[in-house]
């Protein structure tokens, strides 16, 4: 047993302090999470879509409540983490309505047989939770768990645990029986014990690289399906436009967006040659005007970082990658004041043999590549171990397209930045990992379709 403290990142002042769960808190859990599965998987659709409804408007109802939280153990802008909690809602309302249809039974006919596949649930599903979205990453993983008849147990980041007690609060205010969401305060190193445990059957993490190899490698060793989102460095290609300095603008708010603290954000910015340097002054421009301030300030751009140990890590990252050669425009350095701020930085010249062309950097910086052709632009976005997002901007669309259609990653968005919707498969190849996130997929990924086969009868 241990203790974990949640500290606000804009004053550095400890929010509280909890202690993670003995052993014997950690069994009674997982008992109550598998007891609660055998009820749970009986439950009425009916019964089920008027929790997720009823927990849908009380998100809403209480977002100030939960914006605050999540700006005051994540430093989030407060009016951007208002946003994120309406969205949430949203997200709940659109797989509580569609999942009945999604998860229906499917019958046809092969030869003399009559064949029905449906969709029955694992079990118990231990989720890995990352800290950048508190309350959204979490609700996206387990609503659609929880609607496939499954039950789970979530391991919030160490850093937002308040956020996570308040998320098992929300569905106990929703009226979901108990044991169909638990909060865990443990320690990273509980994993393998709960990851053997035979009532757990499946693991989904969100998080950094070095984790998803932990986790799946133990889902491996365990015989446990898992799901593994892992984000990285993704690319933003300019293609033919007539406004490079609105292009680049856009580039800006897309990098910095929760203080580039999102793995799907844009990363490496590749720009040919006849646009580079005009490029890069407006993009170094846009970054030198940020509102850099309090997240309670709604004008505000760049909020903290949300855990100290990342400015080290990030300042690591730049120093290397000037160290080998790249370009520094502006920022470099932690901001002399309180809170957790890194300054916004630009590097340009960045080279696939630099550390932050082949590691994402997770906060306010940003990489920018300098290429002849768009065909070099999507041999440097394609040159990655990674594959979670990109972005294509333009004037010709189906110039776009075309590029889009030749980028290996999980999804493109054109003349806009990423983002993620409950409609929206979130998928991912290569580093990114495997799995599916969002979408009707989502709703199946921890269920056995099993196939009921009988001798067609006669007519």
């Amino acid at each position: 047993m241990s203790t974990i403290r949640s500290i606000n990142p804009y004053t550095e002042k400890v929010n509280a302090e909890l202690t993670t769960l003995t052993r014997n808190l950690l069994d009674h859990k997982i008992t109550t999470a598998h007891h609660a599965y055998w009820v749970w998987k009986h439950t009425p659709s009916t019964e089920k879509k008027a929790l997720f409804l009823r927990l849908a408007d009380i998100i809403e109802n209480e977002k100030e409540t939960l914006a605050e939280l999540e700006m005051n153990e994540m430093g989030m802008l407060y009016s951007f983490s208002l946003a994120g909690i309406a969205k949430t809602a949203t997200l709940v309302r659109w797989f509580a309505n569609n999942f009945e249809a999604i998860l229906s039974d499917e019958s046809y006919e092969s030869e003399w047989l009559q064949v029905t596949s449906q969709y029955d649930p694992l079990g118990v599903i231990f989720g890995i939770a990352p800290w950048n979205f508190p309350f959204n990453q979490v609700l996206r993983a387990a609503v659609p768990n929880i609607l496939a008849w499954n039950t789970v147990l979530y391991k919030h980041a160490s850093n937002v645990p308040l956020c996570g007690e308040k998320i098992e609060a929300l569905f106990l205010q929703a009226w979901f029986p108990e044991g169909v969401y638990q909060n865990i305060i443990i320690s990273s190193s509980e994993s393998e014990y709960i990851l053997s445990r035979p009532e757990i059957a499946g693991v989904n993490l969100t998080g950094s690289e070095g984790a998803g190899k932990i986790i799946g490698s133990l889902a491996g060793k365990y015989l446990k399906p898992s799901i593994l989102e892992l984000g990285w460095n993704d690319a933003f290609i300019v293609a033919d436009t007539s406004d490079i300095e609105k292009v680049a603008q856009e580039a800006v708010m897309a990098r910095v967006s929760n203080a580039g603290q999102k793995c799907n954000s844009s990363k490496r910015f590749i720009v040919r040659e006849q646009d580079y340097e005009k490029f890069c002054e407006a993009f170094t421009k846009r970054t030198n005007s940020l509102i850099i301030w309090d997240p309670k300030d709604s004008r505000t751009e760049l909020w903290p970082l949300a855990k100290l140990d990342l400015l080290d890590d990030i300042d690591t990252q730049v120093q290397k990658t000037i160290a080998q050669g790249a370009r520094l425009l502006t920022g470099w350095k932690r901001l002399d004041r309180s809170g957790y701020f890194y300054a916004p930085t630009v590097l340009a010249d960045v080279t696939p043999s630099m550390t932050s062309y082949q590691e994402e950097v997770f906060g306010p910086v940003a990489s920018i590549i300098r290429v002849k052709d768009l065909d070099e632009a999507i041999s440097i976005a394609n040159n990655s171990e990674f594959g979670l997002c990109g972005c294509v901007y333009g004037d010709n669309l189906e110039q776009c397209i075309e590029i889009a259609s030749r980028i290996e990653t999980g999804m493109v968005f054109i003349n806009m930045p990423a983002a993620s919707r409950a409609s929206l498969p979130f998928w991912w190849v290569k580093k990114s990992w495997y799995g599916k996130e969002n979408g009707p997929e989502w709703l199946k990924a921890f269920t056995n379709k099993k196939t009921i086969v009988s001798l067609k009868s006669a007519k």
